[in-house]
């Protein structure tokens, strides 16, 4: 099982705090053909300050992609 982070249930939030990424932006991102991590850090550039939004990227990205 994995941890989900309990502001996944509000509506958006910021997850990178490095670079002021919202979650709404993470699944604009998504929509728009971005399907892997890689992607989503050349384009936003999550993941690659501290490290710490990592995790709650990928599952994201997980959830958002099994929507398509």
């Amino acid at each position: 099982m994995s941890y989900k982070s309990p502001l996944m249930s509000r509506p958006d939030y910021l997850v990178c705090t490095c670079f002021g990424v919202m979650y709404s932006e993470i699944c604009t991102a998504i929509a728009s053909g971005s399907k892997s991590f890689e992607t989503l850090q050349e384009s936003l550039m999550v993941g690659t300050g501290c490290s710490s939004c990592v995790n709650e990227v990928k599952e994201i990205l997980e959830e958002e992609l099994s929507k398509i």
